[in-house]
């Protein structure tokens, strides 16, 4: 009786644990500033999701966010808690829940609404982050509704000009939501012209490259690079958390982390309008190779280094719970390491590094060690490419 009692104690222990315990990536800072980690696309029930706004805020202090803004859909026919129930609600209130909630965990909640123009047909989704309110959105965008009769085009590029420039008159930073959407883009991710025409007139200061309904979307990414656009991710979710993210693989939600001189709201606005930001999803980092290399320098320690005459033998710890995937780079011809190597979050390892012929000295005074970090991206197909000095002491020299 008594071992049957200490099992299901045991048991009781680690299902309590296992239902409790938070699931919070490990991002470290990087020199001059810190690293916030939050999701910018998430929808409520006030919309058309099925998850309550305090939920959404329970479920960004599980992950370890620092930040979420709520972006429901601010049309007329995607407001479902007024359609639906005949609440006393408008296109803030989801907002208004979600902030008041926060305050308990010390999380940052962004004022945004997803701008949604075109089923299929661009100019696409847009997410007004940092607005003052949504209804005024909602009313300059659908005031073109219907206008044109079966110009549909016509309509949808009225609106969303109109509604852009409202959301711009609040003070709102813009994103061009998820590209890659196979309703706009059945064949290929394309730039229409309207949206040469949103970038003139500084209505899209920021694209999303990862989204959870769509995935990583290159194209996209490549934009965020060439027309130095703030890269963005988010879930877009709608359903419960857990439906979207694999927990118990140790999956973490698509974040955009944001290098922020302060860790505020005002911090978060200012590191976008600077565009320093990088995305992490599916055990992959991308973002411009200027915020990727601190980043990486601070995630990357090297250890414990000892010579001798044949090589050179170091520890390599990941102090980030983003995965590192290392392959051999050109420039490194002369030596001998292995030439991929995973590291998972948090793990230490062994490295060595020997000459052409292991069994011979390595005959070289001083030599750099090459690697591309194949799953850090600083463009399309574009890894960001790291090099670390030795020099051999005087005694193993020729």
């Amino acid at each position: 009786m008594r071992k049957l009692l200490l099992a299901l104690v045991a048991l009781s222990v680690t299902v309590s644990a296992s239902a409790t315990v938070p699931h919070k990536a490990r991002i470290p800072d990087i020199p001059g500033y810190q690293t916030l980690k939050g999701d910018f696309h998430i929808h409520t029930n006030f919309s058309d999701a099925s998850v309550w706004p305090v939920t959404r805020v329970d479920e960004a202090d599980f992950d370890g966010l620092d930040f979420i803004s709520i972006t429901d859909h601010v049309e007329t026919h995607h407001q479902h808690m007024l359609k639906d129930f005949n609440a006393r609600a408008d296109r803030n209130t989801s907002y208004e829940m979600a902030a008041k909630a926060a305050k308990k965990y010390g999380i940052l909640v962004i004022h945004g609404a997803e701008l949604t123009r075109g089923t299929r047909i661009f100019p696409g989704h847009f997410n007004t982050q940092f607005i003052t309110d949504g209804n005024a959105i909602a009313e300059k965008s659908e005031t073109y509704d219907g206008k044109y009769g079966s110009d549909e085009v016509r309509q949808e590029e009225e609106a969303i000009r109109a509604g852009l420039k409202e959301a711009k008159r609040q003070g709102a930073f813009l994103v061009w939501n998820h590209p890659d959407w196979e309703q706009q883009a059945p064949n290929e991710t394309k730039w229409w012209p309207i949206h040469t025409e949103l970038f003139n007139a500084g209505l899209i200061d920021g694209i999303e490259i990862i989204n959870r309904f769509s995935g990583f979307d290159p194209e996209a990414f490549h934009w965020a690079i060439e027309k130095d656009l703030a890269i963005v991710t988010g879930t877009d979710a709608h359903k419960p958390m857990f439906q979207w993210v694999d927990y118990e693989k140790g999956e973490y939600r698509p974040m955009t982390l944001v290098f922020a001189r302060e860790r505020s709201l005002e911090g978060i606005r200012e590191a976008l309008d600077a565009r320093r930001t990088a995305a992490y999803a599916d055990g992959c980092v991308y973002g411009k190779a200027e915020w990727l290399e601190p980043l990486f320098k601070a995630c990357f320690e090297i250890s414990n280094i000892k010579y001798s005459e044949k090589k050179v033998t170091f520890t390599i710890r990941n102090l980030s719970s983003i995965p590192i995937i290392l392959n051999k780079a050109p420039g490194s011809e002369n030596l001998t390491y292995c030439r991929l190597q995973y590291i998972s979050g948090d793990e230490e390892i062994s490295f060595s590094v020997n000459g052409t012929d292991s069994r011979k000295p390595i005959g070289l005074d001083e030599f750099d060690v090459h690697f591309k970090v194949a799953n850090w991206l600083v463009d399309v197909d574009k890894p960001l490419e790291v090099t670390y000095h030795f020099v051999m002491p005087a005694k193993y020299r020729k």
